[in-house]
């Protein structure tokens, strides 16, 4: 077996430009390893301080909205990574271009074809670029585009299959008692928009026994790190109205966010344990037989959402 890639450490200050906290983007935390990482929840190790991000920092970058430190993407299952374009400043650029042409690399060495990703934007605050696609194996991943004339990189590493602790496309969703109307289950509030969202009717576990097609939403959006967890549930809500057939539960990320200075002082739901997560929003849609048939996670806009929906009705 080949050892582990040792890769230079990232320095704090490449890291606050990549993230998109230097010049005064702050609450979006654009590619923080984890973005309930401000409340206790990082995933940060070993493995992530070895990773790099791209040292020229005079243009435009490419920057992953996920956990690229680990324990995140995983090889063997369909994997969706968005991206985004960022100026050289840190904020993401208002003008990006309409599609990506990118490149996946191995250790190094590239694999398959350049792929084209257009740009979204329909209904949410930024434009993104969602990378699919299955990753053949484990190891540090590079996917490299071309700005300005200049060629940038995101590196991410990419997980043995079954080692990431995130549900996947093609496996079964976890009943969970989510809190509910009639019972809070110690939850408080249930929903943090405001009007208060009407996908708190029934619980996950009896939503899945129902044998309908399910849709899961986990987010806070009165307290959402990334700035599009608000404008996403309104969002799910416009193809709920639009996809009667599709049963859809949100799920708070925090118990009880005004018990202290930190909204995670009190803990976190069931809901993000029970699914994996260190970040948030991320919706999961499954058949009537509770097989996941899509995830989006952090960023996702109307086209995105209607063809997640559609896969589990058609």
């Amino acid at each position: 077996m080949s050892p582990e890639p040792q890769l230079p450490p990232l320095g704090r200050r490449a890291f606050l430009r990549r993230a998109g906290v230097a010049g005064g983007l702050g609450a979006l935390a654009l590619g923080a390893p984890s973005l309930l990482a401000a409340c206790g929840s990082s995933s940060t190790g070993a493995k992530g301080d070895r990773l790099t991000l791209t040292t020229q920092l005079d243009g435009r970058q490419l920057v992953g909205l996920f956990n690229y430190t680990g324990g995140y993407v995983e090889a063997g299952t369909p994997q969706r990574l968005a991206l985004i374009v960022a100026t050289a400043e840190g904020p993401p650029d208002a003008n990006g271009p309409e599609a990506l042409t990118v490149q996946l690399a191995r250790d190094g060495a590239p694999v398959g074809a350049p792929i084209t990703i257009a740009r979204h934007a329909d209904g949410v605050p930024i434009g993104y670029y969602p990378l699919e696609t299955t990753f053949d194996a484990p190891g540090t991943w590079t996917v490299s585009t071309t700005l300005d004339g200049n060629q940038v990189d995101q590196q991410f590493l990419v997980e043995p299959n079954g080692k990431s602790p995130i549900v996947q496309i093609g496996q079964a969703m976890i009943p969970v008692a989510t809190p509910t109307t009639a019972d809070a289950a110690g939850v408080t509030p249930i929903c943090t928009r405001s009007p208060q969202c009407p996908f708190h009717g029934q619980t996950l576990t009896q939503a899945l026994a129902a044998g309908t097609p399910v849709a899961l939403m986990i987010s806070t959006p009165q307290y959402c790190q990334t700035g599009v967890c608000g404008p996403v549930l309104d969002l799910v809500m416009e193809q709920a109205a639009a996809t009667p057939g599709v049963t859809v539960v949100h799920a708070e990320v925090y118990t009880n966010p005004s018990a202290g200075p930190d909204p995670a002082s009190a803990g976190l739901t069931p809901a993000v344990s029970a699914y994996g997560l260190s970040f948030e929003p991320s919706l999961f849609v499954a058949r009537a037989n509770g097989i996941v048939t899509a995830r989006l996670d952090n960023i996702f806009d109307r086209g995105e959402l209607a063809r997640a929906f559609a896969s589990a009705t058609t």
